[in-house]
């Protein structure tokens, strides 16, 4: 049975940032909460706003009130939100299995990980692994999980990790953009600043626009208050359509250039060694054994080191 898509698909971090914003009636309060910038608040409530072709707020001066529909789509939010705490819950309750419950990102689920779950699959060998994805992995208390895939390890310093993808970043865009655009080829500081994709990277570290545009050493264009992204995704489904050029990562834009769906273009920088890390649990049963020896020799194909912290 084919899965239609939902009307919310690519606004669900920014749902989740106006469900705190409702609740605080404050921008800097929600972004505190969140541990995001205040801008980076005001871009999600701006990007939901254009979505659904109302405001969201009433602002007086530097006061703020939710409208009538930003308190009822909150209020939905939290409901969910509470559902949603209650199944984790009931599932980390359930007797336990032959099974691993892994947590990553979505960018990280859809590039990376799906096209290798049935070997992973195959290699657990009649163990089970669950999947939990999302962007705000700082929700999450990643303690109760098996194992997640996370950008900074040291928010839980007493359990082992170990690297799996360099950190690489690198301008993308579709043949088809190239082709209108071939001053993009040569020099892409000429485009004009709205054919530039932006992705909210949130507490990731990964680089932006501007960062790539310094650790290349190049000069960047004026964006402005650019529309974000909340989904990594989605800002790819864009590029191939042809609609810009966004950044892409070693390991996350992988399938799409070897599939010719999109071209790799510019400098490729890196501001770290490596973008994303395997945390686990000391070893308690044989999927989880079996998990770790899938990724690190996955890790060790990416041309990563592969041996625990």
């Amino acid at each position: 049975m084919e899965r239609s898509i939902r009307p919310t698909a690519g606004s669900l971090n920014a749902l989740l940032v106006l469900e705190v914003a409702v609740r605080h009636a404050s921008l800097s309060r929600a972004a505190a909460e969140l541990g995001l910038s205040q801008p980076a608040v005001s871009r999600h409530i701006a990007t939901l706003e254009d979505r659904l072709r109302q405001p969201l707020f009433e602002r007086n001066n530097n006061r703020i009130a939710p409208t009538a529909n930003a308190a009822r789509l909150a209020g939905a939010v939290a409901l969910g939100l509470g559902h949603v705490d209650q199944a984790w819950s009931e599932v980390l309750a359930a007797p336990e299995t032959n099974e691993v419950t892994l947590a990553c990102t979505f960018g990280f689920a859809d590039q990376w990980l799906m096209p290798r779950y049935s070997d992973l699959r195959a290699y657990l060998d009649g163990g089970r692994v669950r999947v939990v994805t999302t962007d705000q992995l700082g929700d999450i208390d990643l303690s109760r999980l098996d194992a997640a895939v996370v950008w900074d390890p040291s928010r839980m310093p007493d359990r082992p990790y170990f690297p799996l993808i360099p950190a690489e970043t690198f301008p993308i865009c579709s043949p088809g953009f190239l082709q209108a655009h071939p001053e993009a080829g040569a020099d892409i500081a000429r485009l004009p600043p709205e054919l530039f994709l932006h992705f909210d990277t949130g507490a990731s570290g990964f680089l932006t626009w501007e960062g790539w545009f310094a650790q290349a050493g190049l000069t960047a264009p004026q964006f402005g208050a650019a529309a974000e992204f909340d989904a990594y995704p989605f800002l790819l489904q864009s590029v191939r359509r042809g609609e810009g050029i966004g950044l892409g990562w070693t390991g996350i834009a992988d399938q799409a250039l070897a599939a010719g769906e999109v071209l790799r273009l510019g400098l490729a920088v890196s501001d770290r060694p490596h973008s994303y890390f395997l945390q686990h649990r000391e070893t308690g049963g044989s999927a989880l054994e079996q998990l770790l020896k899938w990724f690190k020799r996955e890790a060790a194909a990416s041309r990563g080191p592969a041996s625990p912290n």
